[in-house]
């Protein structure tokens, strides 16, 4: 396993090659002390036997997904267990080793990932990339894939935040510009009908404490929002504002760890439901998504 680093006047980031992992991100607080606002694993060997795909790249399709799936209007047999597939199960690419291409800036990189046909049971091989750039106070990440043959195709990016990371979550104040959320069957998989967030206890279009709250929900991005999501922590000062071209992003809070997890990226399950954005990309076209995180201090 490699590290890599990128760093500016502004910001440091530690990257493996193993899942294409943000492993660290260095931020000065209010204090002008470095932290690191990525909750990952110690040592990078730790990430081997992580369940939680911690920093890495989620690919070919993140979130979740209802077996058969269908490519234009054909059933598909995909991997599953219990009739779901999680963030593309042993495929997944958060478990694959990428390829770094030659690094020309000491604030950029960029990781390859060939995967192969029939991964998941998803048709065609997928040359993807994924550049990570720090950009003044902020870190853009930049994913691309081109299939072989019209697929599916969902992305996204496993860092778990915490910016206060001496300190729980419950007093870190949080904002997301959403007016409404996507309702989840049992399993965690999207019904396809969209729930208003207010009066709910997932109402966060006003910035607040997140509390003893836990969320693992998709939320759907208020047309021409230019910021998706706000997180602030009054202990150390910093606020790190996420932008992205996706029309929405799963907040997620894990049981055992304080951190949270923007997940930008398109609907889960969408190839069952007609009504959703679409993920498929047809052959030898490029999928494009980017997503910004930025920081500063209050």
């Amino acid at each position: 396993m490699e590290t890599f680093s990128i760093e500016n006047a502004h910001l440091k980031a530690v990257l493996l090659n193993y899942g294409a992992i943000l492993h660290q991100l260095w931020v000065k607080d209010k204090f002008g002390v470095l932290t690191n606002v990525i909750q990952g694993l110690k040592h990078p060997e730790d990430y081997l036997e992580d369940q939680w795909a911690r920093g890495a790249v989620v690919g070919r399709f993140a979130g979740r997904l209802e077996n058969p799936i269908k490519i234009q209007e054909t059933p598909l047999e995909i991997e599953h267990e219990k009739g779901v597939l999680l963030h593309s199960g042993s495929s997944g690419w958060h478990k694959k080793f990428w390829t770094p291409l030659s690094q020309e800036k000491k604030d950029s990189i960029t990781f390859e990932y060939m995967c192969p046909e029939g991964s998941s049971g998803f048709p065609g091989s997928v040359h993807a990339q994924v550049t990570y750039c720090l950009e003044s106070s902020g870190l853009c990440i930049h994913y691309r894939a081109i299939p072989t043959k019209t697929t599916h195709i969902n992305l996204t990016n496993h860092a778990y935040f915490n910016l206060s990371p001496a300190h729980s979550l419950g007093n870190q104040r949080l904002k997301i510009n959403a007016d409404y959320f996507l309702e989840l069957k049992e399993n965690l998989v999207p019904t396809g009908v969209k729930l208003p967030l207010a009066h709910t206890k997932f109402d966060f279009r006003k910035e607040k404490e997140l509390g003893s709250i836990r969320l693992d929900d998709y939320f759907i991005i208020n047309p021409n929002s230019n910021e998706i999501a706000a997180l602030y922590a009054p202990d150390t000062g910093i606020k790190m504002k996420t932008f992205t071209d996706q029309p929405g992003v799963v907040v997620f809070t894990p049981p055992h760890f304080e951190a949270l997890c923007f997940e930008t990226q398109k609907f889960s399950n969408t190839p069952n439901i007609p009504s959703f954005p679409t993920t498929l990309v047809q052959a030898a076209t490029e999928y494009s998504h980017q997503t910004r995180f930025e920081f500063s201090l209050v």
